[in-house]
Formats: structure tokens, C-alpha cells, sequence
């Protein structure tokens, strides 16, 4: 914006200084005597200040326009920048979301899975210890057993040392 005004405004003016400078060169090498060149001087300042009037009039509406349209576009820039930031922020927001669910929905199936290993570690657990009393229990049964046996066996040896004893003083 400020470039093209700036461009139009050294335009302008070089269109003036060249052509005061033009007529009054041009004044200058005619032939005449002084009455008529102060008279054609003023002539041509007067035809020079009515284009540098008009010129200056053409130079405000340009630059009118000009500002003006640069206000215009820089009013549909920002509108346009403005609609996309805000769709850069629904799209960061989308995007935020579907982490957060990504993320959450992970964190469900990490859970889920943590529970079934703890579930089948217990349930291991719980087989193996119950495996294990079967076993001790079959084990106490099996000493109770062979102590019966050994008791049983101990019972009829003293007895029949007994007898063997009795018999022998009753001798």
C-alpha cells in the first residue's frame, strides 16, 4: 500500500519539476524581448499551476482509491486469516480429542489386560496351592497310614513278646 502511494506520489512530481523545468527552458532560449517572455512566463505559470491543480486533484483520488482499496483488502486478509486460525483451532481441537480417546481408549485395554494377567495369576496361584494341600494331605495320610501300620505292627510284636514272657515264667 505505502509503496504504490509512495510510487505514484515520485511520479507526480518528477511530471512537474520536468515540466517547469520544460517551459521555462523553452521560455528562455525564444527569441523575444522582455515584455512578451515575462508575459509568456506568466502565461505558461498559469497553464502550469491549473495542470499541477488538476494533477494534484488526479493524485488525491489515486491515492483516495488506493487507500481504499488497500483498506479493503487488508479488512478481507485479516477476515481470511481470522477464518483460518479458526479452523486451525478446530482442527487442533479435533485432533486433541481423538488423542484423548486414542489415548484413553489404551489406557481402558491396558487396564482390561493387567486384570485378565492378574486374574489368571491368581487363578494359578489359587490351582497351585490347592495342589499342594492335596498333596500334603496325601502325605499326612500316608505317614498316618504307615504309623497305624507301625503301630499296629508294634502292638502285635509287644504282644507277642508279652505272650513269649508269660509263657516262659509260667514255665
Amino acid at each position: 500500500m505505502g509503496k504504490n502511494q509512495n510510487t505514484t506520489g515520485n511520479f507526480m512530481t518528477g511530471i512537474i519539476v520536468g515540466s517547469i523545468v520544460g517551459a521555462v527552458t523553452a521560455l528562455m532560449v525564444a527569441p523575444k524581448s522582455g515584455k512578451e517572455l515575462r508575459s509568456d512566463i506568466n502565461n505558461q505559470m498559469g497553464t502550469l499551476k491549473e495542470k499541477s491543480s488538476e494533477w494534484k486533484e488526479t493524485v488525491m483520488e489515486k491515492g483516495s482509491d488506493i487507500s481504499s482499496t488497500a483498506m479493503e483488502k487488508t479488512s478481507q486478509i485479516r477476515q481470511a486469516a481470522m477464518e483460518k486460525g479458526s479452523n486451525v483451532v478446530e482442527v487442533v481441537k479435533e485432533k486433541a480429542d481423538q488423542f484423548r480417546n486414542t489415548a484413553n481408549g489404551a489406557v481402558e485395554e491396558i487396564a482390561e489386560a493387567t486384570k485378565d494377567m492378574t486374574d489368571g495369576w491368581r487363578e494359578t496361584i489359587h490351582d497351585t496351592t490347592e495342589d499342594m494341600a492335596d498333596q500334603a494331605q496325601e502325605s499326612i495320610d500316608q505317614v498316618e497310614a504307615q504309623t497305624m501300620d507301625s503301630t499296629d505292627t508294634v502292638a502285635e510284636k509287644t504282644k507277642e513278646m508279652a505272650d513269649k514272657i508269660n509263657n516262659s515264667m509260667n514255665e
